[in-house]
């Protein structure tokens, strides 16, 4: 019980242990629905955030920036920060801020992809089509071995 520091941790170090963790279940949630997707290995994680590149299944390219805030595009290439999309989030900083989606925030992997990746809603929805046969076949199957043994 002594050894372990994790139920006292702050806050904050607890997120600094979930970073990976978070960008590792992230990958496994959306992997069939997208060409690739991985933790960058050039951009520096720390403890507040981490860097995924992203190929979507139309082969549009990003680098995605997750932070408890959520999920933004700094780059359309992989292992990048565009510094231009910097420079004009600070020069927008308190007018009103138009359609720019490199700026853009999402609260989830899936409300980014949904949004440049027309094939990714395609895909999760043919996923979940699948499951709810499955689900519908082994629904049927019980209800036929249910009235098998009233006979």
């Amino acid at each position: 019980m002594m050894g372990e520091p994790k139920p006292t941790m702050e806050p904050g170090e607890e997120q600094a242990f979930n970073c990976e963790d978070e960008a590792n279940a992230i990958i496994k949630d959306v992997k069939a629905h997208v060409a690739e997707i991985c933790i960058s290995s050039k951009l520096a994680s720390d403890a507040t955030q981490i860097y995924l590149n992203i190929r979507t299944i139309e082969s549009a390219t990003c680098c995605v920036q997750v932070t408890s805030r959520g999920f933004k595009i700094v780059s359309s290439q992989y292992d990048t920060i565009d510094e231009e999309n910097r420079i004009s989030a600070l020069l927008c900083n308190g007018q009103e801020q138009g359609n720019d989606n490199e700026e853009e925030i999402f609260e989830t992997p899936y409300a980014l992809l949904d949004k440049i990746s027309p094939r990714y809603v395609e895909s999760f929805g043919n996923q979940l089509c699948q499951q709810l046969r499955a689900l519908q076949q082994m629904r049927t199957e019980l209800n036929e071995e249910d009235e098998e043994e009233e006979e």
